[in-house]
């Protein structure tokens, strides 16, 4: 069930970056630059999160709140990704 769970949450990270790297209209250099802005800014999203004594599960007050403020920046980091790819999508 583990191997489920982590299969998707790479989907839900791998497939906005290769769509990125897939898109013809742009030079290859910077189709290269915002496939791996999509595909590390969740991890640099979930490092902040380890960072943070409070969010690492380590709270010596207010244990609740931050646990919850743990798990909803964990769900934005794996929604992250394809909010970029539609913003680096859009046209101007």
């Amino acid at each position: 069930m583990r191997f489920l769970l982590t299969l998707i949450a790479f989907g839900m990270i791998a497939i906005p970056a290769l769509m990125m790297l897939a898109r013809e209209e742009l030079p290859r250099g910077r189709r290269i630059g915002r496939a791996l802005v999509v595909f590390l800014a969740p991890a640099i999203a979930l490092g902040a999160i380890q960072s943070v004594p409070e969010l690492d599960g380590r709270a010596l007050s207010y244990p609740n709140a931050w646990t919850m403020l743990r798990l909803v920046l964990s769900g934005l980091a794996l929604i992250l990704p394809w909010c970029l790819y539609v913003w680096f999508t859009a046209r101007r």
